[in-house]
């Protein structure tokens, strides 16, 4: 295949960026996808003009649009489809007792969750005709701890991680490996939305980073972006259904 295609979900916020620009640079052409338009102007102006890169409209939650900007895709871009990116996601704070915290819940795993459902389905079958693919899902430690505050967003990330593996058994035979990705804390605008901005600016910041994670620092988009860009350009299809926690070893307790 001369000329490889990937697909990125949620391609106008931190992580996608990040991707994209790496996917670029290594020779993929990517198709960069969100919900939002006008982020996907902004994504264009900061990444540059690039003839490898095309932005498209999709909501990963509606299915039929799904496979519209799939064929859509395949017709702009060409059929060689062989890298998925799921990274489209949302974090919502809420917890048990509050009273929209049901709606709230549903609507975090239908982005998180029913969203990679739906765009595996689309494309995988692309990878499929082709014999080859790389699907790579963006979960979290969230789904291997738990969260609290964010009992549906660790839900939807466990339930990620599960259908990555199930996924690996099904497409594994078809030459289509599939990993997952489990970031810790990284620095973006979504956590931003999440954690008590006042809250973190009345604690010394550096000196609890360096306390719990044994790195020093918080990660950030362009970490995650690395080793997606390993796992879509790894030749060998025997790194499958793996899990890759991101987290700078903060899972490791510390005495």
């Amino acid at each position: 295949m001369k000329r490889q295609i990937a697909i990125v979900t949620g391609a106008a916020g931190g992580f996608g960026a990040a991707i994209s620009k790496s996917l670029l640079e290594v020779g993929y052409a990517v198709a960069a996808t969100d919900l939002d338009a006008a982020k996907l102007e902004r994504l264009v102006q900061r990444l540059g003009a690039h003839e490898d890169l095309k932005t498209f409209v999709m909501d990963v939650t509606d299915p039929d649009q799904v496979e519209q900007c799939a064929a859509a895709i395949a017709e702009s871009m060409g059929p060689n489809i062989t890298v998925l990116v799921n990274n489209a996601g949302i974090i919502g704070r809420g917890f048990s007792l509050a009273e929209k915290s049901v709606l709230l819940s549903r609507q975090v795993i239908d982005v998180n969750l029913t969203g990679a459902f739906n765009c595996t389905s689309a494309f995988s079958r692309h990878m499929a005709r082709l014999k080859y693919g790389r699907i790579i899902n963006i979960a979290s430690v969230a789904g291997l701890w738990g969260a609290a505050g964010g009992a549906a967003y660790a839900a939807s990330k466990a339930g990620l991680i599960k259908a990555s593996e199930s996924w690996a058994r099904e497409l594994g035979p078809l030459n289509i490996s599939v990993t997952a990705i489990a970031p810790g804390i990284c620095k973006t605008e979504m956590l931003d939305r999440f954690v008590d901005s006042e809250a973190a600016m009345s604690v010394d910041e550096a000196k609890i980073v360096k306390s719990i994670v044994p790195v020093g620092r918080w990660g950030v988009p362009e970490d995650i972006a690395e080793v997606v860009t390993f796992l879509a350009t790894c030749k060998t299809n025997y790194l499958n259904a793996t899990v890759i926690p991101m987290d700078g070893g903060m899972r490791v307790g510390t005495l």
